[in-house]
């Protein structure tokens, strides 16, 4: 007997392999909320800014934000980056479930191009809170966070821990070491600042009190000066601690006005023996090294989280919680606005129709419209204190239409971004539960479709409500109001002529509606499961169905007597969140909970290729009409970029 299975072969593939992994493009987004976490790799023939995106390092070239490298090994997001003196070593530091031990990767980076893993250091338990790397490069000290609250020092070249200590009795923030010796550093935390000195010998830290007073304080941030005469702290408090390192005492605090949201960041220039410091209510400062007095003062949009200085300190990055990337010129402190991304969960994606040069996503108070090939945001449109939870182009491209959280259905202008029209109270504002008597939390407007002809406007709403409007920009009149769902509807699809539509709702069942005919706007057929639909495609041929919810599988659907055809188990540990299939019915995407993004031979059921960039749910997931490209996006505010496998796609 032959010893060699016959697998199921892939046209685009050859044999079928296990699940190759989709090849990540690009990517836009920042973690911005991770303190200190932009650095800048400056070589000779061009620099980089590292910073992380979920549990992805990006490696980004300055002058080309689609130059990119990505570093993933991280099963969870990032909580922490530092990058060794030398520029060759990188580490990185994750959060992870509690109860469970967190990473620590250590990074060879002496050739940016081609990055590769050295170590994987676990030690820390649910959260790496802080990293830091020896003026020599030949040590690294870890913190853990509040549920480890250790101090461990690493030896780099070999990935083993040499000694550690409980780093206080409270939470510990930061760690820093010395300038000059690897043999000393300092940590600050909850009410404490301490300097620690290291004996690699006996394999001890031993720690040593900062005397500061009457002044307590949390410290979030530390720097230090190229000659380790003095130690400058951050608080969250709002002003800047100097100590002197040899008598271990304060020796002043500044500046008189207190930065607002306390000190978050803090880099010493040694270029101009000044320091640089900024503040989670986004103030940019300069402050002397003596009396800690502002000399420059500018502001920024979001809390600064990170400050990036280059070698000759004239220039410096900075990264902000609203995921803002600024460039600014030291001198006078003037910013300009570099990168630019979602800093809140993002809900949905979508392309306008034929046209893959651009797309948009939104994600709470924003909706932005980004260009495919550079990057760049050409478009942002903000609502204040609503949730934006569905967007869609329809078919002539003339507006944006958006469901927001409020209950409201708003158009906006696609170049402009300028309100067309608003219809209020499109649906109720708060969701009705499910079938199951807990509730789904989501409010308002969750599904916007406009119809093929674009005279009218599909919507589905928290309150299970499905309505059908008649819009044009000086009237929009509701024509019909369906009302058989006893769940949040999550997505509505519809047929090329117009004649039915599909709603999937968290009441288990997808309802299929006549649009026109005889009996308009009443109920065709139904598919029953027990689950929370989450979404329900057309086949382009609309012979089938294609639905996923959270009973992790994929189903198909006969579109006539709406009985089962197949089931496929699409994820083995969390729900399926969104589907999407090509243009000519022979492959789909799908993402889900669990952090991936898949493509599927259609016919054959089977997944071809794995895309894992995100750290959080992937919340929506979309083909691009030429079928080159995958646009997937995330709960933890990432959109990522993947390459559709040649042959796949259209030729």
């Amino acid at each position: 007997q032959d010893s060699t299975v016959s697998q199921p072969v892939c046209p685009w593939r050859g044999r079928l392999t296990m699940d190759p992994p989709l090849e990540l493009v690009n990517a836009i987004g920042i973690s911005g909320n991770v303190a200190s976490s932009l650095l800048l790799h400056e070589a000779d023939d061009a620099a980089h800014i590292v910073y992380p995106l979920g549990s992805t390092l990006v490696i980004r070239n300055v002058e080309d934000a689609s130059d990119q490298i990505f570093l993933r090994a991280h099963t969870q997001a990032i909580s922490c980056v530092t990058m060794s003196a030398d520029q060759t070593r990188l580490a990185s530091g994750q959060r992870s479930h509690m109860g469970f031990l967190a990473d620590v990767i250590v990074w060879d980076i002496s050739d940016i191009k081609a990055p590769a893993m050295l170590h994987k250091l676990s030690l820390h338990k649910v959260e790496v809170q802080s990293l830091a790397f020896s003026c020599d490069s030949s040590f690294l000290a870890t913190v853990g966070g509040q549920d480890d609250n250790n101090l461990v020092i690493w030896d780099v070249a070999t990935g083993m821990a040499i000694c550690g200590s409980p780093a206080s009795h409270d939470a510990t923030l930061v760690v820093a070491w010395h300038n000059t010796t690897p043999f000393a550093l300092v940590t600050g935390g909850l009410r404490q600042l301490r300097m620690w000195s290291f004996d690699a010998e006996n394999r001890k830290v031993r720690p040593k009190e900062v005397f500061t007073g009457k002044e307590v304080r949390d410290f979030i941030s530390v720097a230090m000066d190229p000659s380790d005469a003095f130690l400058y702290a951050g608080t969250k408090s709002g002003d800047v601690i100097k100590v002197e390192t040899g008598s271990k005492r304060m020796v002043t605090a500044g500046p008189r006005k207190r930065l607002k949201e306390g000190v978050s960041s803090i880099q010493y220039n040694a270029a101009t023996n000044q320091l640089l410091v900024g503040s989670g209510a986004g103030e940019l400062a300069v402050l002397s090294t003596e009396e800690l007095a502002p000399l420059a003062f500018t502001n920024v949009m979001g809390g600064v989280a990170s400050l990036a200085l280059d070698s000759h300190g004239e220039f410096f990055f900075a990264g902000t919680v609203e995921a803002n990337l600024y460039l600014v010129q030291y001198d006078g402190l003037v910013a300009e606005l570099k990168g630019t991304s979602h800093a809140s969960p993002i809900t949905d994606v979508v392309f306008p129709r034929a046209y893959s040069e651009l797309f948009a996503s939104c994600g709470g108070s924003d909706i932005r419209v980004w260009h495919a090939a550079s990057l760049s945001e050409l478009l942002r449109i903000q609502v204040p204190n609503v949730t934006c939870n569905a967007i869609a182009f329809p078919p002539d491209g003339t507006s944006i239409l958006s469901g927001w959280s409020d209950g409201k259905v708003r158009s906006f202008g696609p170049q402009s971004g300028n309100l067309k029209y608003v219809i209020n109270d499109a649906h109720r504002l708060t969701g009705m539960g499910n079938a199951s008597g807990g509730t789904v939390q989501i409010n308002g407007v969750t599904a916007v479709t406009p119809t093929n002809d674009g005279r009218r406007l599909l919507t589905g709403g928290a309150d299970g409500k499905v309505r059908v409007w008649a819009v044009s920009k000086a009237q929009q009149v509701m024509v019909a109001s369906m009302q058989e769902h006893k769940g949040p509807i999550f997505s509505i699809a519809i047929r090329a002529n117009d004649s039915e539509c599909v709603s999937a709702s968290a009441d288990g069942s997808c309802i299929v509606w006549a649009l026109a005919g005889l009996t308009p706007y009443t109920r065709v057929g139904v598919l029953f499961a027990p689950q929370f639909f989450k979404c329900a495609v057309y086949l382009p041929d609309e012979s089938q169905i294609l639905t996923c919810g959270t009973d992790r599988k994929v189903t198909y659907w006969d579109s006539t007597d709406f009985s089962q055809i197949r089931v496929v188990d699409a994820s083995e540990e969390a729900e399926m969140t969104s589907l999407h299939i090509s243009g000519d019915g022979t492959f789909f995407a799908s993402g889900s909970a669990d952090r991936r993004g898949k493509l599927w031979s259609y016919d054959e059921g089977v997944a071809y290729c794995v895309g894992n960039a995100h750290s959080s749910a992937v919340a929506a997931i979309k083909i691009s009409p030429d079928e080159q490209t995958v646009v997937s996006v995330g709960r933890e505010g990432g959109i990522n970029i993947w390459r559709v496998p040649e042959g796949m796609g259209a030729a």
